[in-house]
């Protein structure tokens, strides 16, 4: 068999090699892409030369689409953005496209995700509801008839709700440090400060000191 995208397709475009002799046979046609009509005709050849039989022509299903994954910006302690790009809708109508997101690698439509429209080209997504100081992993995705597509996978990493400041003016007995917080959460701060202990990891149950009467 010899095919190709354009009629009348000969030996010199592609074509299989599938033994001498008479008779019926049978050929693997490989390689092709989807959503394309080609065009084939089976091919002998002796000492005369090559004879060709009658062409047919078919087209190959459609795929999945083809969506990369845009690169992740304006982290905050509890959102995101990113995206995507559907550079193919492997030949069948998107129906839907955004961005799924989860704690663990390879997030799919089943886990947290945005809907944000139809169609092919780029797409901007809101990442939201997530929680501070833990690491994301997202990618874009895209639905049409034959499945779902996913694009490469990004991790993030939330920002903190608060930061401490690293120590200074230290002396035998004393040090100064303290924070800076960035989010409440939508309540009110009501007491905020250090603690502090010999120990990793301390907690207000230690020592700590307040200074909300000098912020």
């Amino acid at each position: 068999m010899c095919w190709s995208t354009a009629v009348n397709p000969t030996i010199a475009n592609n074509k299989t090699t599938d033994g001498p002799g008479t008779g019926v046979f049978i050929s693997s046609i490989t390689g092709l892409a989807a959503n394309t009509t080609y065009y084939v005709r089976a091919y002998a050849t002796n000492s005369d030369g090559t004879t060709y039989g009658n062409e047919i022509s078919f087209t190959t299903n459609p795929s999945v689409a083809v969506i990369t994954t845009t690169t992740v910006s304006s982290i905050t302690t509890n959102s995101a953005k990113s995206g995507g790009n559907i550079s193919n809708d492997g030949g069948s109508p998107i129906t839907a496209y955004g961005v799924c997101w989860s704690s663990s690698a390879n997030p799919m439509v089943d886990d947290n995700k945005t809907t944000d429209g139809s169609g092919t080209g780029t797409f901007t997504s809101s990442i939201t509801g997530l929680t501070d100081l833990t690491t994301y992993y997202v990618r874009a995705y895209a639905i049409n008839s034959v499945g779902t597509a996913y694009g490469n996978e990004i991790s993030f990493t939330t920002n903190p709700k608060i930061t401490t400041n690293p120590a200074s003016i230290i002396t035998q007995t004393t040090a100064t440090s303290g924070g800076n917080i960035t989010n409440d959460d939508g309540a009110a701060i009501t007491s905020r400060g250090v603690c502090w202990a010999s120990f990793t990891n301390p907690t207000i149950a230690e020592s700590y000191y307040r200074w909300n009467r000098y912020w």
